[in-house]
């Protein structure tokens, strides 16, 4: 049981990179605009999905971006790139995934395919008449569902875009002991409580941000991470995201050879290390590389005027 609570307290420290928040089990979609004012709700199947819209003042954008937080994470990501993608042209979504930030806390499948799934749904939705194709943008985590998204819908993806992401090459199921263990209900009832009580604090936050972007974050950022993570039903989320992460579609990384693809790694990550995107870059023909030298593992929170510039160039070139 020590060993399962210092890997899972490796896994948080390790793969942090922002946090959520919970209607438990509730089927009551909340009001718009009660989190933030462009605060949009909408239910995907068993999966209420916290999103934002932020539009150009035009009546004909130049295109549109979905953004996607990485582990533990929420729009709040985002806070330093919506506005410059939305003054530049852009439609801009935002959206928490299934688990996490303020989506419900359902027991689902969360895989890469099945949240890409899902999310292709919450689109389908929005886009009703509009066949502008999208630029799909996922940190951390959220890369690995990006990937997804554009794999198993060419068609309607435009671009996509991975911060030091947990990409696969070949994705596949996760297994391993940890994995097992948290199905069973005992360990799993004790590995939620540990979290409870010993990791969802705001030292350890601070704490685990201070490895995520190279110095100590302000007071402000803490607690508007900490404020999610408090709402029940986040602990047993994160410990299920483990247990119920079956592909519903197998998947392989070379099948967008041909695809607009951009890669953006701050250089000094010590929680998806370089060589990811580096191996990501030779799987995938044609893909762009971009290192920002002295960045860690959230370029857009930390370094966001040259992320803004990198992915602007980007996004611009294939306006052309």
């Amino acid at each position: 049981m020590k060993k399962l609570v210092l890997v899972l307290s490796g896994l948080w420290l390790l793969s942090i990179s922002a946090f959520p928040f919970s209607f438990h089990q509730e089927d009551k979609i909340p009001e718009n605009g009660s989190i933030y004012p462009d605060s949009r709700f909408m239910k995907i199947d068993s999966v209420i999905l916290h999103y934002r819209v932020v539009k150009p003042d035009m009546s004909v954008y130049k295109g549109k971006v979905l953004f996607i937080h990485g582990f533990c994470g929420s729009t709040f990501n985002w806070r330093n790139n919506i506005d410059t993608l939305v003054a530049s042209g852009y439609k801009v979504v935002i959206v928490d995934l299934p688990g996490f930030g303020y989506s419900s806390r359902n027991l689902i499948n969360q895989s890469h395919s099945n949240r890409a799934r899902i999310l292709w749904d919450m689109l389908r939705q929005i886009d009703e008449h509009d066949t502008l194709r999208w630029n799909i943008v996922g940190h951390s985590m959220g890369g690995g569902v990006a990937e997804a998204m554009a794999l198993m819908e060419p068609s309607r993806t435009k671009s996509l875009t991975i911060v030091d992401g947990m990409v696969f090459i070949h994705n596949h199921n996760i297994k391993g002991a940890f994995i097992t263990a948290t199905k069973m209900k005992g360990i799993n009832k004790t590995l939620v409580s540990y979290m409870k009580k010993n990791m969802i604090t705001y030292k350890n936050i601070r704490r685990a941000y201070r490895q995520v972007y190279g110095y100590p974050p302000d007071s402000n950022i803490v607690e508007n991470y900490l404020k999610p993570l408090q709402i029940p039903g986040t602990a047993e989320s994160i410990i299920n995201m483990f247990a119920y992460s079956k592909e519903i579609v197998t998947l392989d990384a070379q099948n967008l050879k041909g695809s607009d693809v951009l890669i953006i790694w701050g250089k000094k990550d010590r929680t998806i290390y370089l060589r990811t995107g580096k191996l990501l870059n030779k799987t995938v023909p044609g893909s762009t590389l971009k290192i920002i030298p002295e960045c860690r593992h959230s370029p857009m929170e930390t370094h966001p005027e040259k992320f803004n510039l990198i992915l602007l160039n980007f996004l611009e070139k294939n306006n052309r």
